[in-house]
């Protein structure tokens, strides 16, 4: 798999490709992967949902996304991306998803490898991230890369 900045008008990695990304990409995540990740079993997303994942600018709103190339066509298999916490100093909150058969691949760890550096550069010292109790994968790359996690006032985890 390769990883590149999720809207790079160069490559042809537009808001528009990555919405349609993100929509063959829900299609890959069974309902438990979709509940983990979204808190919803919905099998799509809304236009306005797509369009909060999608508006990025490279530094308060960030993404990566992991592609393969299949018969000659790009195929989403994770992202991960922050967005700037306003009114927050220097904290931005993260997520990472993974279509379920790419899973414990390394594909999210290398996802949120990048994410973090670009928060680093971006001048972003904390990512926290709302993670599902159940979300054994997640909470074990949290702890992978020596993040701190604590149960909450809800039933999520900030990591």
């Amino acid at each position: 798999y390769e990883i590149h900045l999720c809207v790079e008008p160069e490559t042809g990695h537009t808001p528009e490709f990555l919405k349609g990304q993100i929509v063959n990409a829900m299609r890959g995540m069974s309902t438990w992967s979709r509940w983990l990740r979204f808190a919803s079993p919905a099998r799509k997303l809304s236009s306005k949902q797509l369009d909060y994942l999608t508006t990025l600018d490279g530094k308060n709103r960030v993404a990566w996304c992991a592609l393969i190339r299949e018969k000659n066509r790009e195929k989403g298999i994770g992202l991960s991306r922050y967005v700037k916490l306003t009114g927050e100093n220097n904290i931005a909150e993260f997520a990472v998803t993974v279509v379920d058969e790419f899973q414990n691949q390394g594909v999210g760890y290398a996802l949120l490898k990048k994410l973090t550096g670009s928060a680093r550069d971006n001048g972003i010292a904390i990512l926290r991230g709302y993670i599902q109790p159940g979300n054994k994968r997640m909470l074990s790359l949290c702890r992978r890369l020596r993040a701190s996690i604590s149960a909450g006032d809800t039933s999520l985890y900030k990591s």
